[in-house]
Formats: structure tokens, sequence, C-alpha cells
């Protein structure tokens, strides 16, 4: 077995762009490529097993540096034909609606031995054959979401205010509240034979219809300052599948605020039948949606993002603005500590400290654990302060020290 070891660390990313990928291409069955990088390459790792094509394994895991072992895959090349006739019947069986455990263990096995140059090509013979795109896109990238969720579950990361994850889950929140009123509104437009009988439902479908068109902001937020940063990190099927999502909720949610505030221009089983159907839908699939950012997509961000990038989002995100809904935050200032002279850190965060008001709270970042400060603060500000870590090495260590009283 040939070895081939590329130490990229110190390099720029396009420098390292041009050693790591071609490495990886030039791979044969059987041979090993093994990478030396100073950070986490998880955003690699999610690239490379998309394709199917390659066994990983990391040889060293932090805290200086990653070594992450690469080796091309001997795959039999199986009949194309076979693989396309097997696909179409797996569809079929998942078009109907409720699909058994043992449908998607199939699915998760057939996705698990073909590689991706190769799924493509079946997927396109199937579309030439009549399959819309979007009857494949639904159903294999539902479990395709489901490996990749289920895989990011063992190392779940949970945040506090005020990080960026942390208020668009609020946010989410909010949202389902909605999506729980407007599914109950339609079933009981299915019982309404006049606009009389609709009574204040008019009107809190204005009001829902509002809640769900201001959310667009928070879609906003997550293309713009998550999405992009993912597939700059390699990481581009996810966010394509849920920016494609949320176009299809952008046509519905106007849509239903437009049927909602001009009620008057619609005969009354025209207007049920619109609010019945886009209802139902946004209930339905919006739902699923949120369910797949919490579990996944955040997931996915906060294992790979940095604390400097997380910094970063948060700026954007105040840029962009938030929801009407969205909780309200106190602001909070991030203090670098890894940039400041031991000497001068005391000092620093004391009086980043002391100019806090009630309630108010800023972000500490720093190479190593900074626990023997919160020793300091439970000994002289007992009962007056909240401790919250953001991040927990191995490189780098993030918190949130909120003032409560």
């Amino acid at each position: 077995m040939a070895i081939r070891t590329v130490d990229v660390r110190g390099l720029e990313h396009s420098e390292r762009e041009m050693l790591i990928f071609p490495g990886i291409e030039e791979l044969k069955p059987g041979d090993m490529f093994r990478l030396v990088v100073e950070f986490n390459p998880i955003p690699l790792v999610f690239m490379l097993k998309a394709r199917e094509e390659f066994d990983l394994k990391f040889e060293k895991e932090g805290p200086e540096e990653w070594i992450l072992n690469v080796n091309r895959i001997e795959k039999s090349k199986a009949n194309d034909s076979t693989k396309k006739e097997y696909l179409k019947k797996l569809l079929q069986e998942l078009k109907k609606g409720s699909v058994s455990e043992k449908t998607k263990e199939q699915v998760r096995e057939f996705l698990s031995t073909v590689d991706a140059k190769t799924l493509g090509i079946v997927e396109q013979e199937l579309i030439k054959e009549g399959v819309s795109y979007e009857e494949i896109r639904t159903n294999l990238c539902e479990i395709h979401l489901d490996m990749l969720r289920d895989s990011l579950a063992a190392n779940r990361i949970e945040v506090q205010s005020p990080h960026p994850v942390h208020t668009f889950m609020e946010e989410h929140k909010v949202i389902l509240k909605s999506l729980e009123e407007l599914g109950r509104l339609a079933k009981r437009l299915k019982k309404a034979g006049s606009f009389k009988d609709v009574g204040d439902d008019v009107e809190k479908l204005k009001e829902i219809s509002h809640h769900l068109v201001d959310a667009e902001s928070h879609h906003q937020r997550e293309e713009d300052c998550l999405f992009t940063r993912l597939e700059k990190h390699g990481v581009v099927e996810p966010p394509a599948i849920m920016k494609m999502d949320h176009e299809e909720f952008r046509k519905r949610k106007h849509a239903l605020y437009k049927l909602a505030h001009h009620h008057g221009d619609y005969k009354f089983e025209e207007y049920k039948k619109q609010a019945i159907e886009y209802g139902e839908y946004l209930e339905k699939e919006l739902t699923n949606h949120i369910f797949k950012e919490d579990n996944i997509i955040y997931q996915i961000c906060l294992q790979v993002f940095s604390p400097e990038e997380w910094a970063e989002v948060k700026k954007e995100c105040d840029r962009i603005g938030y929801c009407c809904f969205s909780p309200a935050e106190m602001e909070t200032h991030t203090l670098d500590l890894r940039a400041i002279p031991p000497f001068q850190r005391h000092h620093k965060i004391f009086e980043m400290w002391d100019g806090l008001k009630k309630g108010g709270s800023f972000t500490i970042i720093n190479d190593h654990d900074p626990k023997p400060l919160c020793y300091q603060f439970e000994a002289e500000y007992k009962n007056q302060y909240d401790w919250k870590y953001e991040q927990e090495g191995p490189k780098d260590w993030m918190v949130t020290i909120k003032k409560t009283g």
C-alpha cells in the first residue's frame, strides 16, 4: 500500500486546496492519503463521506494537530440498470407516504453501497423515464439527512443566549406555535360552508400569515450567515436542500398572506380550498424543515465554525435584523483574550464586568479552559453571575458571563 503524507499546516486556504484535492483524486484503490492539519477537518470529512468512495479514519484528533487517513475503497462494478431498477422500486415505496423502517433501512444500505457518480447517473436515467427530480430530491434527501443526523447525535453541542444558534432555535419555537395554530385553523375550515361560519378565523389567518412572512429575515440570516459559510467549509448538499425548501416556503407563505389579507377578492370555496392547501402544506413541511435545521444543520455549524466565525455570524445577523417575534437579546461584547498578554487579561475581564448593567453579558475567547476564573467569580460574585460555556476546546474555549444581580 502506497502512503502519501501531506502537511498543510500554516498554508493559505487556496494553497491547502491545491495540495489536498488533487492528492485525493489521484488516490488509487488501496492507497492512503495522510492529511496533517492544525484544526479539525470535519467539513472535508462530510464532503468525502457524501461521495461514498473513501474510508476515513482519524490517526490523531488534536489539540495541536489532526491527522486524517483517507483510503479509496475498491468497489465492484455492478450493473447500472440493476441499480436503476432497484432505486425506482425504493422510490415507489417512499412515495406511499407512510414509510416502513424496513424500506428506510433498504435505502440507507443502497446509499452506502453506491458512489455519488453512479447515483447521479441512475437519477438522470430515472428523470428521463418520467420520475420527477422533486420526487428523487424529496425522498432520497430525507434519508440522506436522517443518516447525517444520526452521525451528529453522538457529538451534539448545546448553546445558550446570546449565541446565534440559540436565537435561531428560539425563533423556531415561535414559528412552530404559528404552524400549530395554522393546522388547527385548516381543520376548522374544512367544516365551514361560508365566511360567516369562519368567524374570527379570517382575522386569525391574517395574523398567522403575517408572522410567517415576517420570518423571512430568519431564513435570510440562515442563508447569508450560516449556509454560505458551510459551503465555504465544503459542506454543500445539506444547506442546498434547506435553501430549496426556503424557496418553496416563500411562494406559499406569500400566497397565503395575499389570500388572508384580500379574502374579499375570493369566493368562499376558492378561499377555503387555497387556505387549507397552503395551511396543511406549511404545517407539515415547515415543521419537518425546522426539525432538520435544529438537529442537523445547526449541529454541523456548531462542529465546524470557529469562535471567530461565530462572532462574525452574530455581527451579520445583527446587520440583517430580526423578526418581530425574535427573543430580546441583551447586547453582548466579545473579549478575545488570546490576543492579550497574560498579565493584562485579568484587568480587561473585570473592567468589562464592572461596565455591565444587570442582565448584560460578555463573551470571552481563550486558548485554555478559564475554569479558575469561574472559581473567582463564585468567590467574589456568588449569585450575581451566570457562567455558560459556548465552546469547550479542543483548541479554543468560549464562555459567556452574564450579570444577574
